[in-house]
């Protein structure tokens, strides 16, 4: 089967975990080591420098890599810094030929709600270009006590404004988090996670056969989480292989190919 990795990324973070890609040749290596065919990408530049400096290089350094899918990290429009309007914008990304973009609303120091972002979440509906969101950029980490529900709430909030945005949530699921996700699941039906971190006992199994497989991405979350153990949640979870070939790759083309730029 295919597996076609919606989350990892290459480059040295600020604090690199014990083993990283440092370039997308080394990321393709660990990818080969692993059986994972293709990857939507992001560099360790476009969270440790800058944005800016790091989407024109992820662009550049996967050119020529045709199993590396170059994913941008979005910025609020009213400073200007990626283009002086989101037309131009999603023109830029259109070029580029990139079809899903990051937000990473902590680190970059800004709201990720209707006031700073609404005229573009709703031009990202219009083109139906996916946005992922790691949930740790909206949990702070109290006393050794992650406050998951602040970024599920966040969620809530954010898609009962916009129901109809590509929202995929990622890294969220260590432990399950099921009695998060699945009311929204339930609500929002462009609501995705991505799976990289979920170990719930039979969770794969039991979401499958409650709501069907279109729902869920394949994601590694490399390199802070090793590329085989997602890689044999999948194998070896007893769903369809009809199930596990959407999980593996055929979500995540799917969306990737619904995008119009």
């Amino acid at each position: 089967m295919k597996f076609f990795d919606c989350n990892s990324s290459y480059g040295i973070l600020d604090v690199p975990p014990v083993q990283y890609a440092a370039t997308p040749a080394d990321l393709l290596a660990e990818m080969d080591f692993c059986a994972v065919d293709e990857a939507l990408v992001t560099c360790a530049a476009q969270r440790c420098d800058s944005p800016l400096v790091g989407n024109e290089l992820v662009l550049e350094q996967t050119r020529a890599q045709p199993r590396l899918h170059p994913a941008w990290v979005l910025l609020p429009p009213q400073t200007e810094e990626q283009a002086p309007t989101v037309d131009q914008f999603l023109a830029d990304m259109g070029r580029a030929g990139v079809k899903a973009l990051w937000a990473f609303p902590a680190r970059n120091k800004y709201l990720l709600n209707a006031t700073t972002l609404g005229p573009v979440f709703e031009e990202l509906i219009e083109h139906s270009i996916p946005l992922f969101f790691p949930l740790e950029e909206a949990v702070p980490n109290m006393g050794g006590h992650p406050t998951y529900h602040l970024g599920w709430q966040m969620v809530d909030t954010l898609l009962s404004q916009f129901p109809r945005l590509t929202f995929v949530v990622a890294n969220p699921m260590v432990w399950g988090q099921d009695r998060y996700f699945r009311p929204l699941i339930e609500r929002y039906p462009h609501l995705y996670l991505d799976i990289g971190a979920y170990e719930q006992g039979r969770g794969l199994e039991d979401f499958c056969r409650k709501y069907g497989a279109e729902r869920l991405l394949f994601g590694t979350h490399y390199p802070e989480i090793p590329m085989g153990g997602p890689v044999l949640n999948v194998l070896h979870a007893d769903i369809s292989e009809a199930d596990r070939e959407m999980i593996g790759a055929g979500n995540l083309t799917r969306l990737l190919q619904e995008v119009k730029l």
